[in-house]
């Protein structure tokens, strides 16, 4: 179940329905729903996820490409 974000996935979903190319940056604390949060709201359409890591710039961008 998935409970309580509501505002968020609505904020989301307006981006997404949008005309304009935009990319969303999701960051936040530890353990606040954000992994959950992404799965919910992707979970009906065809996207990109990806989850960074705490290593430089280089390894996450070889990673992503």
């Amino acid at each position: 179940m998935f409970v309580g974000r509501e505002k968020e996935l609505h904020s989301l979903n307006m981006h997404y329905d949008s005309d304009d190319y935009e990319c969303a940056i999701i960051y936040g604390r530890r353990r606040i729903g954000k992994t959950k949060l992404i799965s919910e709201f992707v979970k009906d359409k065809p996207a990109i996820f990806f989850t960074a890591t705490q290593e430089n710039a280089e390894t996450n961008l070889r990673r992503l490409s």
